[in-house]
């Protein structure tokens, strides 16, 4: 079991300002490689008394805590800090709640910018902690308290960018990300002492998470019945979520205009479905853009089958502590179970007749803090296994 909590620390330092027990938050989400935002209202009876410096615009963070528990409701170990959100608005009124808006730190990836600089033969993940170390990190001007944790230097990788270019940290990190083998990469939480303080983390490589070990099963395995309360299998292929033929180009460059050569689904029983796009407008490098192209296509061939599942945390495997963002997980959906009216039994899902069980890895999550509180990760199939 888990209980969750709320703390604001200092933007620069990670110091703790306040505990903000009474503090409102319907959810909040994760997903490898962009930011996301959410809504949160604090009220202020029974607010710490400093709450106006605890929730200033662009210099607090608000820290989601996870304390896990024993079966009599004590604490267990140090709490775990699972998600971050810095306060972007804070927007005080007549009322005695204050609305606020967070967004996760990648969002301050993209309030900085990469100046002149080129990589020949460097390591993708080294070039990603390079960037952030010099442009987000504190340092000759005022950053982050970041540290950048990989495995690795990388695939190498040839990359050069221009300060005129006004490319964000946000967008040369994405465009990396969207190549061929290109790095993943997120933003965590940890927990630094003397004093105490809660500093993020960005975790970079070229698969960040645990994979499951071959004979193996998942460290975590989410169940229905059990504590899954609902779950979907998406299957798409609509228009830019589907395609067999793909190709990346760029703006102009002088008369002509880069692009890839098209990157085409071999055995497929499709039509063709054609889909063109510009992953940056500074690519020059058909190389560059070919690598975006077989990257696409590796996901647009089939269609993406996310797989979505909503548990409750009570029952649940507990998220920063048996499984993480990155991490395959296993899942158990569905099969025979007893029927007084049908000896032979009745499926307890009819969606997925025998069942549907496998590993799969969590791209994202998303909990919901209202009523009884639920997780739900987001899965890309890696391995499945019918029931």
């Amino acid at each position: 079991m888990a209980e969750l909590s709320w703390v604001s620390t200092d933007a620069q330092t990670g110091v703790i300002l306040a505990d903000l027990p009474l503090l409102e938050v319907d959810s909040v989400k994760s997903t490898i490689g962009r930011y996301e935002s959410t809504m949160a209202n604090l009220p202020l009876p029974g607010a710490p008394v400093d709450w106006q410096r605890a929730t200033l615009e662009g210099a607090s963070n608000l820290i989601l805590l996870s304390q896990s528990t024993d079966k009599s409701g004590q604490p267990v170990g140090e709490s775990v800090p699972i998600w971050g959100g810095m306060v972007t608005r804070c927007s005080p009124n007549e009322s005695d709640l204050v609305p606020l808006s967070l967004a996760t730190l990648e969002s301050y990836f993209d309030r900085r910018y990469v100046g002149d600089e080129t990589f020949v033969g460097v390591g993708q993940n080294v070039i990603v902690a390079t960037l952030v170390d010099k442009y987000v990190k504190a340092g000759a001007k005022p950053g982050l308290p970041i540290r950048v944790a990989y495995t690795g230097a990388g695939t190498l990788r040839d990359r050069t960018y221009a300060d005129q270019d006004d490319k964000t940290i946000y967008s040369v990190l994405s465009d990396l990300m969207g190549v061929e083998g290109g790095p993943e990469w997120t933003v965590g939480w940890e927990w630094q002492h003397n004093p105490e303080r809660i500093t993020p983390v960005l975790y970079v490589g070229d698969r960040i998470g645990r994979a499951v070990t071959p004979g193996l099963g998942a460290a975590a395995t989410f169940e229905m019945p059990g504590p899954v309360t609902a779950f979907s299998l998406d299957r798409d292929y609509s228009a830019g979520r589907g395609a067999n033929d793909v190709m990346a180009v760029s703006t102009a460059d002088g008369n002509t205009r880069p692009q890839s050569p098209r990157q085409v689904a071999a055995n497929t029983s499709r039509p063709t479905f054609e889909f063109r796009w510009t992953p940056s407008t500074s690519i020059t490098n058909v190389s560059t853009l070919t690598g975006h192209a077989r990257a696409a296509l590796t996901i647009l061939a089939n269609g993406p089958k996310p797989l979505t599942m909503s548990a409750a945390i009570d029952g649940a495997p507990e998220l920063g502590t048996d499984w993480s963002i990155g991490d395959d997980i296993g899942f158990a959906i569905g099969g025979l179970e007893d029927d007084p009216a049908n000896p032979g039994g009745r499926e307890s899902v009819p969606a997925f007749p025998g069942g549907f069980a496998g590993v799969a890895r969590a791209i994202g999550w998303e909990l919901s803090l209202t009523g009884v509180p639920t997780v739900t990760p987001t899965l890309a199939s890696t391995e499945i296994t019918g029931g």
